[in-house]
């Protein structure tokens, strides 16, 4: 099966005809619900959502009620399905059946004529509704029933592995913690593992980076420790904690814009303050863009590679800020020549 990068997988369900299904294999907690979104973002279609796991054949198929119609020139009682609230709509959306593959047979059968014909029972999905399953596979060790040939050969079957990079855009855009950008970019391996063999419930997965990103933002540091450890497991847990706690001695982007500092030699805090950087960038005053982009020139005179990454993160599509704004216009006026090469080619960006 075709492994695609996330990027690549959001491009596939937005340019797939709309009576075509596709389903995405891939471990939990790596994405797949999130990308989806994305989909229905860039088709500027509302996505529901249904769990395989969570529902019963009449959930899909509708209750029966009796109404009285005619027939010829006599009234006759039938019997009639009530389809779900949920997907009872008049206008185009997207429909996601998450775990999919996990859902009991019964409940897979239900599925047969919806992602082949659009249709549960008498109700017909809005001309333009698109269907998206999705599913955990056998070796994630993951709840996965068979799925039946009937099914598996309606849909077109593609998996997502995990990108680095991908998540990292991400991460900048929407504002996850600095120093778990940071650990990330400098050791990508680190982002998604497979689950252990044993009963540890905590493993490395892009949807446990986002936990402790949220859970870094909402607690002290004397927690971090615990955090990490429950989030995204013991060993990639103290690897965390290590990193956070020498990155807390990093000078600020304050003392390196105004020269009383200078850029650290280790790699690890050049990390943490190139995603500090990208952080400013969501604020509201130019001021923080301002310093921002001062900071990141001293980075620049380390370390190229990750100024020009950071440059990259701010030039990828996000909400304007003054603090955005204010950060590019320096640079492009007093950034050093390479980082305006990449400010002026834009061919990391979408809309800098």
């Amino acid at each position: 099966m075709l492994a695609l990068s996330p990027p690549e997988i959001v491009e596939l369900l937005a340019a797939l005809p709309a009576t075509r299904t596709p389903f995405l294999w891939g471990p939990p907690g790596i994405g797949k619900s999130a990308l989806v979104r994305l989909a229905a973002e860039r088709l500027e279609l509302p996505c529901v959502t249904l769990l395989g796991t969570q529902l019963a054949p009449e959930d899909l198929i509708g209750v029966p009620r009796i109404v009285r119609t005619s027939i010829g020139e006599a009234e006759r009682h039938v019997t009639e399905f009530c389809p779900p609230r949920a997907i009872l709509r008049s206008e185009p959306f997207l429909l996601f059946i998450d775990e999919l593959n996990s859902a009991v047979p019964d409940v897979q059968k239900a599925f047969y004529s919806l992602i082949l014909d659009r249709r549960l029972g008498d109700y017909e999905l809005p001309l333009g509704s698109r269907v998206i399953g999705a599913g955990n596979r056998i070796e994630d060790r993951a709840l996965v029933r068979p799925m039946a040939t009937a099914l598996s050969n309606r849909m077109l079957h593609v998996a997502l592995e995990p990108n680095a990079d991908a998540w990292l855009a991400w991460g900048a855009e929407n504002g996850l913690h600095p120093l778990v950008l940071g650990f990330v970019r400098a050791r990508p391996d680190r982002l998604h593992e497979l689950p252990p063999a044993d009963t540890t419930p905590a493993y490395p997965t892009p949807r446990a980076w986002h936990l402790l990103s949220d859970a870094l933002a909402a607690t002290g540091e004397e927690l971090w420790p615990a955090l990490a450890a429950g989030s995204v497991g013991d060993r990639a847990g103290a690897e965390f904690t290590a990193y956070a706690r020498r990155a807390l001695g990093a000078p600020s982007l304050a003392a390196l814009a105004d020269g009383s500092a200078v850029a650290p030699e280790d790699p690890d805090l050049l990390h943490f303050l190139g995603a500090c950087c990208l952080s400013a960038l969501a604020r509201a005053t130019s001021e923080e863009g301002v310093v921002a982009a001062k900071a990141l020139s001293a980075l620049a005179a380390r370390s190229m590679e990750i100024a020009v990454w950071t440059v990259e993160g701010a030039l990828r599509k996000g909400r304007k800020t003054a603090a955005r704004e204010a950060f590019v216009d320096h640079l492009r006026s007093a950034g050093s020549p390479v980082l305006v090469d990449v400010l002026r080619l834009g061919r990391f960006g979408r809309d800098g």
